[in-house]
């Protein structure tokens, strides 16, 4: 009798310790150009440096390239210890959504649980965007605090086609100006060959209103006015024009820079266009090592010593590295300051479907995510993660804060020391 009551009082102690094991989500949301990052900071955030378990929307392992993904695991950054755990989930819908995401507690479709790739609905808890809101139509207002976390390059690119625009070489801001409200513009005004190259039209391609991208091109060439929308339609191997939100064979509504990158490849002759793009996506317009397509603006490329049209590891010809002393020492001005939105103390009761304690779990996850490395291993910061792409293939795509010699006080705004 006494070994009958002892197992099930040890039955209902492991009952109740199964009970009391507790999970708590973090939602992620926004720019689709940096999440390679946000990826690899928030998979090493974990005690042990990985999650426990991860999956991405289509079943598999999750790669920095997924849109939409779930990881667990025990984060004793954030005080959740074993046998509770912590869940990241990031879907990432663009700059602009998220910031509308956050403030407007939007249902989004998250990867559920970092088991199964059951599609859930919640709120997001944080965002963040190539841009800051303000020069958005989504504005998150003074509930929300915006923090710098790296600088994100961005960079003008051509089509694959083989004649054409293939030419380009340069692009500068007053080109893509004179291109907003009509669309195009004849190839001769890049390459300066009026008797050959005056037929040819090249066409400009737009990610849509709720991309960061758009608005940090916008905003670095001083582009106003009525945008006309081109896009180019491989099926029929034409342009075709379409709304500011999109056209429906790109999805409902939004335009990505995947999107755009597919519309460049393809090498169809009649694709004359250019476009403009995160410094991740251009990468991979013709293979994942290959920057080739990239044009320089206003007489500059992103990276220093760079053989053009060379397939190489790192966009430098090979070195070791990604040299991105034109951005930090203010040649090169195609870039924003990638920001990080999150709900003040004060806002966070508002914010819907949230169970991370603000004080004890979330900020602390806040500032492991935006910590700066100084020369010790920093797990789970942005920082440390931009840090180590240096040297690891296919190299960094952004550039640490710290790595700047200059600031601007806004998007696209003026360039000083």
């Amino acid at each position: 009798m006494t070994n009958k009551y002892l197992l099930a009082a040890l039955g209902g102690v492991l009952a109740a310790s199964s009970v009391t094991a507790a999970n708590y989500d973090l939602y992620i949301t926004g720019s689709t150009a940096f999440r390679p990052n946000v990826f690899s900071a928030c998979s090493k955030i974990f005690d042990g440096g990985v999650p426990a378990a991860q999956i991405n929307s289509s079943g598999g392992t999750p790669g920095s390239g997924d849109n939409n993904w779930a990881m667990s695991g025990p984060c004793a950054v954030a005080g959740i210890t074993s046998p509770d755990t912590l869940t990241i989930h990031g879907f990432f819908t663009g700059s602009v959504q998220g910031f509308h995401a956050l403030k407007n507690n939007d249902l989004l479709g998250f990867v559920g649980s970092s088991t199964s790739s059951t599609i859930v609905s919640n709120y997001a808890t944080i965002a963040f965007s190539d841009v800051n809101s303000k020069y958005t139509i989504a504005p998150v207002g003074g509930g929300f605090n915006e923090a710098n976390v790296a600088i994100q390059p961005f960079v003008f690119v051509k089509s694959t086609a083989p004649t054409g625009v293939s030419k380009i070489q340069n692009i500068t801001f007053q080109q893509i100006q004179s291109m907003i409200t009509s669309g195009m513009a004849p190839l001769s005004y890049f390459t300066g060959d009026y008797a050959h190259d005056y037929g040819t039209n090249v066409y400009l391609l737009h990610r849509s209103l709720d991309s960061g991208t758009r608005v940090d091109s916008m905003q670095e060439t001083k582009s106003s006015g009525t945008v006309a929308i081109n896009y180019w339609d491989a099926p029929t191997g034409t342009f075709i024009t379409a709304t500011n939100r999109g056209p429906a064979l790109y999805g409902p509504g939004y335009v990505g820079g995947s999107d755009l990158r597919t519309a460049l490849q393809g090498g169809d002759p009649r694709n004359q266009s250019i476009s403009y793009l995160s410094f991740a996506d251009a990468r991979t317009i013709l293979s994942s090592t290959n920057w080739s397509n990239i044009t320089k603006y206003n007489g500059f490329y992103p990276v220093a010593n760079w053989t053009p049209n060379v397939n190489a590891p790192g966009m430098a010809g090979g070195a070791a590295t990604n040299d991105f002393s034109p951005v930090s020492t203010g040649q090169y001005s195609f870039w924003a300051f990638e920001v990080l939105a999150y709900p003040k103390s004060t806002q966070w009761s508002s914010q819907l479907g949230q169970n991370l304690n603000y004080t004890t779990q979330l900020t602390p996850l806040l500032n492991r995510l935006l910590g700066t490395y100084s020369g010790t291993a920093l797990n789970g910061s942005i920082d440390y993660e931009i840090e180590l792409s240096k040297t690891v293939t296919p190299y960094a795509t952004a550039v640490r804060l710290n790595d700047g010699d200059v600031w601007r006080s806004s998007v696209g705004g003026t360039i000083a020391p």
